[in-house]
């Protein structure tokens, strides 16, 4: 998502809000997210993505938070007539678990962060600081994804996105390819990932007819392609 609008930003407000954006990958295969330089100094959440800029105080550590930001700078992001309605949309779409709809019944998947981070804890030689970003980071596991994957929270998770998913439908036209005009927002960023990703993970019979061809045509999008490079939201199973 955070990728997706950086891509369909726009033009900015102004010379000054010009922002040039170089990427670093960060190995969560590797773990990257749980050593101590990016727990303390990047993320306490230990999560991707973050956008470090220069000469401002702290990380943005939350694409929907990162979007807002961006929007500050790139106005066609947030147009001003639809940027109250695009606004509340996005804190909706993110209200919703990401990690409840795409693992449900997949325990395996977070039991090995779990347990990294649990033997982490169990060396005596780290730090204090690194030890209370990792007890931390605990907690936020066990909140966003342990918790996440009780049945009755998917079951909950589920129907809260049928009933966003349903409101959406009902402002996308059969031959638009962007919900407002005929450029994307910030809104058009986010929901066309999330509907990727739900067909990643099966889960077709959420998503409406028309929020289903609506994502089909974004995604035949240059930006899109280019980004993606025929890659899935998602690593195949097992790795």
């Amino acid at each position: 998502m955070a990728l997706y609008t950086l891509r369909l930003r726009g033009q900015p407000k102004d010379a000054q809000s010009e922002t040039a954006v170089s990427l670093k990958e960060v190995d969560i295969f590797g773990q990257e997210q749980l050593t101590e330089h990016f727990l303390c100094d990047i993320n306490p959440e230990g999560q991707v993505p973050v956008l470090s800029c220069i000469g401002k105080s702290g990380n943005i550590p939350d694409s929907l938070k990162m979007t807002f930001y961006m929007a500050s700078k790139y106005p066609e992001l947030m147009p001003v007539a639809h940027e109250k309605q695009i606004r509340q949309l996005l804190i909706d779409l993110h209200a919703l678990n990401y990690f409840s709809l795409s693992f449900p019944g997949r325990m395996d998947v977070i039991q090995g962060i779990v347990d990294s981070i649990k033997t982490r804890l169990e060396d005596p030689t780290i730090s204090n600081r690194y030890r209370k970003a990792l007890e931390f980071k605990l907690s936020i596991v066990q909140k966003t994804k342990v918790d996440g994957l009780i049945p009755t929270e998917v079951t909950r998770m589920e129907q809260q996105a049928r009933d966003l998913l349903a409101s959406l439908d009902r402002m996308v036209g059969e031959e638009k390819t962007w919900i407002f005009s005929d450029k994307p927002t910030a809104l058009d960023a986010h929901l066309v990932v999330f509907i990727a990703r739900m067909t990643d993970v099966g889960r077709e019979n959420i998503i409406p007819e028309g929020l289903r061809k609506y994502g089909a045509r974004a995604r035949q999008n240059p930006d899109w392609t280019s980004m993606m490079e025929g890659r899935k939201t998602m690593v195949p199973k097992g790795n």
